[in-house]
């Protein structure tokens, strides 16, 4: 009766325990993230390990920026329009950088990691998208980035996940509401 009974507070304390932030994302980097955090535990807490873990983290997230998933659902915010040449070809590119939101869930990883992503698009595109908007972006990879650029540092209160910066054309932007 006795180990029943401990079997069940056992049970009970599991079920109440907070779950790992971004655990229910539907958002994949978020997700993709949070998974690599759960495989390595110690990754930002132990600096004996701390340094594989991050090199390890690198080659993972240059390798996921070839997935179709990569940018799906991940909230940007549009910082600059910048006129330029793609193959002798003028263009647009748009800077989009990851931000904080304050009304995020206290789960959510997406205020502790950042991301650029340049978009090359026509001028048609740009004139539709206003600075410092919130988008959702569909597009291909034209340039991977580096993985110099991908990096984990402790932050004031909350680890940083540097995702790195990307270029993708053909770009699609949905504006958050």
């Amino acid at each position: 009766m006795r180990k029943l009974m401990y079997f069940v507070m056992a049970v009970v304390l599991i079920a109440c325990s907070e779950k790992p932030k971004g655990f229910d994302s539907k958002i994949f980097l978020e997700k993709e993230v949070s998974d690599f955090i759960k495989l390595n535990p110690d990754w930002t807490k132990n600096v004996n390990t701390e340094a594989d873990a991050t090199e390890k983290f690198k080659h993972k997230m240059i390798n996921l920026s070839n997935e179709a998933n990569f940018l799906a659902d991940f909230p940007l915010q549009l910082t600059a329009i910048i006129d330029t040449t793609v193959s002798d070809q003028p263009v647009k590119m748009g800077v989009f950088k990851g931000f904080k939101d304050a009304t995020r869930p206290k789960e959510s990883l997406l205020n502790n990691i950042e991301l650029e992503v340049r978009g090359i698009m026509s001028a048609d595109q740009a004139a539709g998208l206003a600075i410092d908007k919130k988008y959702t972006l569909k597009g291909m990879l034209f340039k991977q980035g580096k993985r110099a650029d991908v990096k984990f540092f402790h932050g004031a209160e909350t680890p940083i996940y540097t995702l790195g910066k990307y270029t993708f054309w053909n770009i699609s932007a949905s504006e958050i509401k």
